[in-house]
């Protein structure tokens, strides 16, 4: 069972490695998620087991999670799910583009702050909420400034290629994340939840504890 989940997932990151197109396009990405889901949940089922050496621990009540994955514990193919959630992350998102679409053209005709107000509160879950991650996690800025970003999801476990689908089906989506943002956090469309979010903020930040100066 062992060597043929591991026989299997091999072959499927070199599939998908062979599909890459410097980036991948939408579909072939999607083609890869639907051929492997099955593979996807027999890893995830087979993860879910507890190898002897943790059904031992949790007997004892000690921690029976393998963090080093050896090759005795059923954990040891994680990386494998991990991998395929992050690539099938960069799809579902995806699919915000065309409600992203609609917002900027709604934006594109207001004119004062009530109005771009009331669209913040329209689409503040897409905004604040269901992008944030995306926005940090999965576009690198820090390239130069002529070159093309393209969302990045992953990088493969067998190493050698990373997954970046072109940026012209994200398209929308970014630009309406620079909208937000801008509306949110520079001109302060939205004040009340501004002010909201940052004492939520500081409830969740530790207290400095002061350091007495040394002479």
């Amino acid at each position: 069972m062992e060597k043929e989940l591991e026989e299997k997932i091999n072959r499927s990151l070199y599939c998908l490695k062979e599909l890459n197109g410097n980036p991948f396009t939408l579909q072939k990405i999607a083609y890869w998620l639907y051929k492997y889901n099955d593979l996807y949940k027999d890893v995830k089922n087979y993860s879910e087991n507890l190898c002897e050496q943790c059904q031992r621990w949790k007997a004892n009540d000690l921690p029976y999670d393998c963090l080093q994955e050896s090759e005795y514990c059923t954990k040891r193919f994680r990386y494998f799910t991990a991998f395929y959630e992050e690539v099938e992350y960069g799809v579902k998102i995806q699919e915000l583009d065309a409600i992203c679409k609609v917002a900027l053209e709604e934006y594109k005709t207001y004119n004062n702050d009530s109005q771009l107000k009331d669209w913040l509160i329209k689409y503040f879950d897409i905004g604040y909420n269901k992008l944030a991650i995306f926005y940090y996690d999965h576009l690198d800025y820090s390239v130069n400034n002529d070159e093309v970003i393209h969302p990045h999801f992953g990088n493969s476990p067998i190493g050698e290629f990373g997954v970046c689908i072109d940026r012209m089906y994200y398209e929308n989506l970014i630009e309406f994340d620079d909208v937000f943002k801008m509306l949110f956090y520079e001109r302060k469309i939205y004040p009340e939840k501004l002010r909201e979010i940052e004492k939520e903020m500081q409830k969740i930040v530790t207290p400095m504890i002061p350091i007495s100066k040394i002479d």
